[in-house]
């Protein structure tokens, strides 16, 4: 069956459903014209308001109703594309919006002496990046949603060593064998970001709202849970704890937060969580949208690696661009396809991934095994006066971890000479994983805010989450975010029978 065809009959499907679906909303798919392949990302405006989202991973996408009259416009664009306009009264709940590439020949459009060099283009981008991309004091409403999956493939262990009473073998076992070996978690958060100019880590948030599939609670989980936390609690002053793999070792530190009396006032209830710890992730996000990590923009900082190919030119945002595909030649890892203002040399859009047979860092040394196996990456910038703001970003990394070793949790106790050992228990681990884990942030508002603002926000200690077991339409009633995936839809916690 033609792609054409089948796409075709997935729309009259989607149509004939659509009375089952939430009638308040506009729901569509963005693709090629000519490939029929989704475009994933694509920017869906609603001219002269400030109303917009963008087609998630699959090319999907909606809108409510309730923000758009009749006689609204919406834009449908993309960079390499002709934008298409579409009235809303025109349109059925549920429609597709197909994009003719648009691609103009450089040699018509623009004057040179000679043709413009790809590989030279390339290399400007990093050098007129500090120019281009810059923070300023901000306060931006902002969509993330993160994704992890989880496929033990082997999970094993051997007690070799044990004196903390609290434990015994079996309690191992135990728990092991109700560990699920497959595991899927999705979150979306709604937050308000506040940024400070020319800060690189003066993020603070205010979250707006966060909802996450429900986690799965293992009563011996939980059990062994209580037990380290009431061992690490009693930990005295002369003593620490450490963890041991072979002649390696690490001290633990204690959070001395969820230590003595005040402790439950210092823990977030069961139905929330630390906003600090959820804002350095999103500071761990970021930092890919810096482009300086030369690992993950290895196209843009080692040009020897790649063939570049100056395909042509299109618009966007009132300026030229160039776009450039790229492919490894001798040691490169990522494909994928740049576009590049003529004028600035900022990269305005990117969308990449690793080549066939390529991987990232990839060892195995005494029973440890890391190999990152996937990724793939789009990321787009918005020119707001002299600057290029960012306005999304997706990414997505594929790992396989494997340990087969002995690991000891010590407890030691400070004297002058040796350290006593008071407490010990030891394993062999024999695990492997498959892991892959996504993150998409889409950018919705912003707006300038003083220096004297930002100092006087205060981000709050805990936030509220929203635990479910299934994802509804009805959990983001009257909130933007990006549509979810099919998977995403059809997805739900699993339930055990132990």
């Amino acid at each position: 069956m033609k792609k054409s065809t089948l796409l075709l009959l997935m729309t009259l499907l989607a149509m004939f459903t659509a009375s089952g679906q939430n009638p308040a909303t506009l729901r569509g798919v963005v693709y090629d014209e000519k490939t029929n392949e989704p475009l994933p990302y694509a920017n869906i405006i609603v001219l002269h308001k400030y109303i917009g989202t963008v087609s998630n991973e699959s090319g999907d996408f909606y809108l409510k109703r309730s923000d758009l009259e009749v006689t609204d416009t919406i834009s449908f664009q993309y960079i390499g594309y002709q934008t298409k306009k579409c009235i809303v009264g025109d349109l059925d709940s549920v429609f597709t919006v197909s994009l003719k590439e648009d691609l103009i020949n450089l040699n018509e459009t623009f004057i040179y002496g000679n043709p413009p060099n790809a590989k030279d283009i390339i290399k400007k981008v990093v050098e007129n990046r500090d120019a281009n991309y810059k923070t300023i004091s901000s306060k931006n409403q902002v969509f993330i949603r993160k994704r992890d999956i989880s496929d033990i493939e082997e999970l094993s262990t051997d007690l070799k060593k044990n004196s903390i009473s609290q434990l015994d073998e079996q309690m191992i076992q135990n728990a092991l064998i109700k560990i699920p070996r497959n595991l899927t978690s999705y979150t979306d958060m709604l937050d308000e970001l506040y940024f400070l100019s020319e800060s690189t880590d003066s993020l603070k948030v205010k979250p707006l709202r966060t909802v996450s599939l429900k986690e799965i609670e293992i009563e011996e989980l939980d059990q062994f849970g209580k037990i380290f936390e009431n061992l690490f609690n009693e930990t005295q002053e002369e003593e620490y704890w450490k963890v041991k793999t072979g002649i390696l070792s690490q001290k633990l530190e204690i959070d001395n937060e969820s230590v003595g009396d005040t402790a439950m006032e210092n823990k977030p209830g069961k139905d929330s969580s630390y906003v600090k710890y959820y804002a350095s992730s999103i500071k761990y996000w970021l930092k890919y949208t810096a482009i300086n990590d030369t690992k993950e923009w290895e196209f843009l900082y080692d040009t020897r690696k790649y063939k570049y190919d100056l395909l042509g030119g299109s618009h966007v945002n009132g300026e030229d661009v160039y776009i450039i595909d790229f492919v490894p030649k001798s040691g490169g890892e990522y494909i994928g396809r740049a576009y590049i203002s003529t004028t600035t040399y900022a990269l305005v859009r990117a969308d990449y991934e690793y080549a066939e047979g390529k991987t990232g860092r990839d060892f195995q040394l005494f029973g440890i095994g890391y190999s990152e196996d996937y990724f793939k990456a789009s990321i787009y910038f918005e020119k707001q006066e002299d600057a290029y703001q960012l306005k999304y970003f997706s990414k997505v990394s594929g790992i396989r971890f494997s340990l087969n070793r002995n690991i000891a949790l010590v407890k030691k106790q400070k004297r002058w000479l040796t350290d006593k050992t008071l407490n010990e228990i030891k394993v062999n681990l024999n695990l492997a994983v498959k892991a892959q884990a996504s993150v998409e942030v889409l950018f919705l508002e912003n707006q300038p805010i003083s220096e004297t603002q930002f100092n006087s926000y205060r981000q709050p200690k805990f936030m509220k989450v929203v635990y479910v077991d299934q994802f509804t339409d009805q959990l983001w009633d009257g909130y933007p975010i990006i549509e979810p995936t099919k998977q995403m839809r059809e997805y739900k916690k699993q339930e055990f029978d132990w």
